[in-house]
């Protein structure tokens, strides 16, 4: 160096920004990680990146200055400090595009850049204690190495102020949400902004495919849903404003939780229904009913509720970076039991609310439970096995061989997406159809799940049929696949019924029950699988009024595992030609035509009508001398159904 005092500023400059880099790398890694280890973790990539470029000259440049006065040896502690460097800039910059444009962010990268950051900084931090010691320059070494040390700490305590006052703990109010089951684990209000924006965990490209299958399915339109809307419209004009909270706990979550005005036609929020972050923030489910859940407020990333596209990146990239706060907001152990749907799959009315005693409703929870899909080891199946059921997906939350459960959650409901127009209303309700009709196939469970029709059913001739004699047909449904009784739901509304009718060989009709008139009304004396509520006067509640409900009577449906039987007798005409053809259908729609002109009582909407099974048999015309045949053997209920 000739004696020449060289200039060193530079280098301890970007040797105080090192030392910085590698503080801000390692401490979101030592303490809990939240909100100022976020911010920390920002500057540590703001920081790396603005300087990558010219700490990498001014290494490379004092390198090889080093070397022309004495040659670098293997060992040497700045040689490993610089391939740490390079390391860190490789793994870092790799990192950062996963976190910016990615999904994944494989945790074996973060392996090597913390333990690259924690082994090669070390060296990095020794060769510049031991250079500062042994320079012969020492004017002014240690504040121009600790001035950006200095000046990027001051930058970090300013952030984290302004972050802890932006942040700062409102005073929220206690939560009101009675009659319904429904807590909080703070016994406050959770703002209906951190359960709702279910939108955001699709574009955010990590939970595109869940996103995708919600938006059509019952979770997500439970508050749109123009029967539950007609119901709380009546609601609130009997009871007052507050009353329909006894149905927001299941039905608009966030709205309730957030101690908002429930009103006619929900809109915001709201309109979301149970939304992703509402269900995944449920913690303890216990299975009394009408929404007994427990709900955790979620602490959301820096920026994650930003209206402003660009920030909302940012929050993006802490979650894939750390997910560690992310999946413990909103943890998918709960969601896994059947505990968990039991929270709103079972539904009571309390005397608070009908001002007469208690009624249980519907309850698929303990149908199940006390059932074969729970109680047979060798067939034992959960709600999630059935309706959740396993679909390959490129998604973070997938498990070791890429599956995900499927979030369409498919049921029965096929009124509801294509009224509302949501986005693949067609095909949810085409799966819809096929679940119903028990097409849908489930790799995972068909040696426990059986093929065929979820509720088959059989029909057969009793005896022969003679011209002019009475005839009769036998009917046997049984519910081979369904994890709780059929139908379910609100049986006051929903209506299952067997429709038969007989042709003779020349295609006259000769019998026909169960067909639908044209009010929609199911005309002649059939079996129908529903229920009729009574008020207090015991008249039939059409409306599903549940506040004036406080019995119920006709009820009739097919426990799991279990079978019914039907009757029907006609008279065959003297002029019949034969054969006889018998055709027996088991249909489903998701509203008897009283509900629907009550509840809609102006353009009522289609409610479409699914074929759930069917059987048919042809029976040849015997003389009128009868010859006994052998009759169906079973030991279900039978019901005589006639002209």
């Amino acid at each position: 160096m000739n004696g020449a005092r060289p200039n060193l500023n530079p280098l301890r400059r970007a040797s105080g920004v090192f030392l910085f880099l590698v503080v801000s790398g390692v401490a979101p890694w030592l303490f809990p990680y939240g909100v100022f280890s976020q911010w920390i973790l920002l500057l540590h990539i703001a920081i790396g990146l603005a300087g990558l470029i010219p700490l990498t000259w001014i290494f490379w440049k004092h390198a090889r200055a080093a070397s022309r006065i004495e040659p670098t040896r293997w060992w040497s502690p700045g040689l490993w400090a610089g391939l740490g460097w390079g390391v860190l800039a490789a793994s870092g910059l790799w990192l950062v595009g996963k976190g910016v444009g990615g999904v994944f962010t494989p945790y074996r990268m973060h392996v090597v850049h913390v333990a690259a950051g924690v082994a090669l900084g070390g060296v990095g931090l020794f060769h510049i204690v031991r250079g500062l010691a042994k320079t012969r320059f020492p004017q002014e070494r240690y504040r121009r190495l600790a001035l950006p040390l200095a000046v990027w700490m001051a930058v970090f305590a300013v952030g984290a102020g302004a972050i802890a006052y932006v942040r700062r703990s409102a005073n929220l109010p206690e939560g009101q949400f009675l009659p319904s089951n429904a807590r909080t684990t703070t016994g406050r209000v959770i703002p209906a902004g951190l359960l709702a924006d279910s939108a955001s965990c699709g574009a955010s490209g990590c939970h595109s495919t869940i996103y995708r299958e919600w938006l059509p399915g019952a979770h997500h339109f439970s508050a749109t849903d123009p029967f539950y809307q007609a119901v709380k419209t009546n609601y609130i004009h009997d009871r007052g404003a507050t009353a329909p909270r006894y149905c927001a706990g299941c039905h608009e979550p966030v709205t309730l939780l957030a101690d908002e005005p429930i009103v006619s036609k929900t809109r915001g929020d709201g309109g979301e229904g149970s939304s992703c972050a509402m269900c995944h923030s449920i913690r303890d489910t216990l299975t009394r009913g009408n929404a007994n859940y427990v709900v955790h407020p979620p602490d959301p990333y820096l920026f994650e509720l930003s209206p402003n596209p660009a920030l909302r990146r940012i929050a993006y990239l802490l979650i894939r970076l750390h997910p560690g706060q992310h999946n413990r907001d909103f943890a998918v152990q709960p969601s896994e039991t059947p505990e968990f749907c039991g929270t709103c799959h079972k539904q009571y009315i309390s005397k608070e609310e009908n001002g007469w005693g208690f009624v249980q409703l519907q309850d698929q929870y303990d149908d199940w439970k006390s059932g074969p899909w729970h109680t047979d080891p060798r067939r034992n199946l959960q709600c999630q096995n059935c309706h959740m059921h396993l679909v390959r997906a490129d998604d973070p939350a997938r498990d070791a061989q890429g599956f995900i459960h499927d979030h369409r959650i498919l049921a029965a409901n096929t009124f509801a997406p294509l009224m509302l127009g949501l986005p693949g209303a067609d095909r949810q309700v085409s799966l819809v159809k096929q679940w119903l009709a028990g097409q849908t196939v489930i790799p995972e469970i068909a040696n426990r799940w059986p093929s065929g029709p979820i509720v088959p059913v059989a029909l057969e001739a009793e005896g022969d049929f003679v011209p002019g004699k009475e005839a009769t047909l036998r009917a046997l449904v049984i519910n081979r696949k369904v994890g709780h009784q059929f139908p379910t739901g609100p049986l006051d509304v929903i209506q299952a019924w067997l429709e038969l009718t007989v042709t003779d060989g020349q295609g006259h009709s000769i019998y026909a029950a169960g067909t639908l008139g044209p009010g929609g009304h199911v005309e002649g004396k059939t079996v129908e699988y529903r229920s009729y509520l009574l008020d207090r006067h015991a008249q039939p509640v059409f409306t599903h009024s549940l506040w004036n409900v406080v019995g119920a009577r006709d009820r009739r449906t097919v426990l799991p595992g279990g079978s019914d039987m039907a009757e029907f007798r006609f008279a065959v005409p003297l002029r019949a030609a034969g054969p006889l053809r018998c055709r027996l259908r088991l249909l489903y729609r998701k509203f008897n035509a009283s509900s629907l002109a009550q509840l809609f009582p102006v353009n009522p909407p289609k409610v479409p009508v699914i074929e759930i099974s069917r059987a048919t048999i042809e029976v040849p015309l015997a003389s009128r001398r009868r010859r006994p045949r052998a009759s169906l053997a079973t030991k279900s209920s039978r019901a005589r159904v006639g002209q």
